[in-house]
């Protein structure tokens, strides 16, 4: 994987450019991000190929509702509370991160990406080996996911780092029910984004209606 030189204004409208082309732009973050990305490629594990092979035997809407049987078994599990109540769309969406400082906000001084040579941008995490790790789940499981999510809502990955992924969305929910639906399928894909981030089912749902960009991340 060769990182190249971005400019951080242009770089995700490049991304988004590139995402029906067989060479897909991924922006990658700062230097931090890269050396974080290069261990894990050097790590042993299944190569891209074996990764999507096993893509190939995971049922995404299966593994969702696997996950949210795990939960319901816990105790604590609450699904009124975390749901929370849908106020309204929201007016402050976010854009992309990769492209800037987490503490200022302002545009990386050096901002990174590289080129994946894929038909289909549901297969980038697999090139990265992305996931396995804490509550992230298995490299396969990120493709299964996204390929759904690609044949559902247009959405496609353009940033990934070492615990991120970004994408931009063509055809984003732009209903409260299909919003509120998408918002439990991304909370059991990555629960941080909730718990850590926005707090209530509802609100993430505020988010994505109407809205072309999505994050997440994965403590």
């Amino acid at each position: 994987m060769k990182f190249i030189d971005l400019n951080p204004a242009s770089a995700f409208d490049q991304a988004v450019k590139s995402c029906n082309k067989d060479k897909k732009l991924i922006v990658c973050g700062s230097d931090e991000d890269q050396r974080y990305i290069e261990e894990a490629l050097f790590e042993p594990g299944p190569d891209s190929k074996a990764i999507l092979r096993a893509a190939a035997q995971v049922d995404a809407k299966a593994w969702l509702q696997q996950r949210r049987a795990e939960l319901e078994a816990k105790p604590e599990w609450n699904p009124a509370a975390l749901e929370g109540q849908w106020q309204e769309e929201s007016q402050h969406k976010q854009g992309f991160n990769l492209a800037t400082d987490f503490v200022t906000g302002e545009p990386l001084h050096t901002l990174l990406g590289v080129r994946i040579k894929t038909d289909q941008s549901w297969k980038v995490p697999a090139h990265f080996r992305f996931g396995g790790w804490n509550e992230c789940p298995a490299p396969e499981v990120h493709c299964a996911i996204w390929k759904r999510w690609q044949k559902l809502y247009g959405a496609h990955i353009v940033g990934v780092s070492n615990d991120v992924i970004e994408a931009h969305v063509k055809q984003p929910p732009a209903t409260q029910e299909e919003a509120l639906k998408l918002a439990w399928e991304q909370y059991l894909y990555c629960p941080d984004i909730v718990e850590q981030g926005v707090e209530s089912v509802a609100k993430l749902a505020e988010v994505l209606i109407n809205h072309d960009c999505w994050y997440f991340w994965w403590d």
